[in-house]
């Protein structure tokens, strides 16, 4: 399958988008998700060398507000059309039919790590590692490149064959340097509030890649209690419970079971303090990811 056709634009004189489609090969399929302006089907590829299922992701630009079709979209196909990760969602296709745009990518027949955990229940800690391994993996491979995802959550994180996890949906993605490289700051409030960091609810320009990194911490939490962090219906009582860390205090008395380097790790994760909130870098080596705990041992710094 060929990475990218050239762009293409058609009017509508030139048939219905789904006749355009099938005539390059693609069949659409039932809607497995969808948002305020765009869905995403299941598509069959079939041509003479290819017969394969394919996710396609549908954007309606009428539906969308100017700041999206503007400055978030262009931003988003720029950013996907350069990302090879075996933990990231692959993009074989961007179709722009004029008035929508068709982006043919992976199919996760497993569903999202949502769904997952609402299937199954809280995960134990080897599963929950292979995840969130996979995960870390991934935003490590992003953040060495210079982009922060900014929208990291259980329902952008997929599921394939063999519990491999693929990161999706780079609606909110941005380069985090300038052309000098030098670090930007952003004040866009995106992504899902119950995720958010402190510095991102209080309005505070903030480091996109911490970003990140605190909503790793949700999604970790998340996996090992089956349970959200944070309440978002009441953003000032969670934004004190962010900056006291009582959330952390309070769970860890009733996670006997886990071991210490799981509880700092989550610890670290969900640092208020942007200036001691782990780096991508020190996820990936710690503790708990590079080998089995030992629930005897003593707290480790990442």
């Amino acid at each position: 399958m060929s990475k990218f056709n050239k762009k293409m634009r058609y009017g509508s004189e030139h048939g219905t988008h789904r006749e355009i489609l099938r005539n390059m090969g693609y069949t659409l399929g039932k809607t497995i998700g969808e948002g305020t302006y765009s869905k995403v089907c299941v598509a069959n590829l079939f041509t003479e060398e290819i017969n394969a299922k394919v996710a396609c992701k549908i954007i309606h630009k009428k539906m969308a507000g100017s700041e999206f079709i503007k400055k978030f979209l262009p931003r988003e196909l720029r950013i996907i059309k350069n990302l090879q990760h075996p933990n990231i969602v692959r993009v074989f296709n961007i179709i722009d039919l004029h008035d929508a745009i068709y982006i043919i990518m992976d199919y996760c027949r497993n569903g999202d790590l949502l769904e997952f955990i609402r299937e199954s229940g809280p995960l134990d800690e080897e599963l929950s590692r292979i995840f969130f391994r996979q995960i870390v993996d991934a935003v490590d491979y992003l953040h060495d490149l210079e982009i922060a995802h900014r929208d990291l959550k259980c329902e952008n994180i997929l599921i394939s064959n063999n519990n491999v996890i693929k990161l999706g949906d780079f609606g909110f993605a941005r380069c985090c340097v300038d052309g000098n490289g030098d670090c930007l700051l952003s004040d866009t409030f995106c992504g899902s509030a119950a995720y958010a960091a402190p510095e991102i609810i209080q309005g505070i320009p903030y480091y996109p890649k911490m970003y990140d990194i605190w909503a790793l911490g949700c999604i970790l939490y998340i996996m090992i209690s089956a349970t959200m962090p944070f309440d978002d219906s009441n953003v000032k009582k969670m934004l004190r419970i962010q900056l006291n860390r009582s959330l952390c205090m309070a769970a860890f008395k009733n996670w006997k079971k886990h071991c210490i380097h799981l509880k700092n790790l989550i610890a670290c994760l969900l640092e208020p303090d942007v200036a001691r909130r782990a780096t991508i870098r020190q996820v990936v080596n710690c503790m708990w990811l590079q080998e089995k705990c030992n629930k005897l041992t003593h707290p480790c710094d990442y």
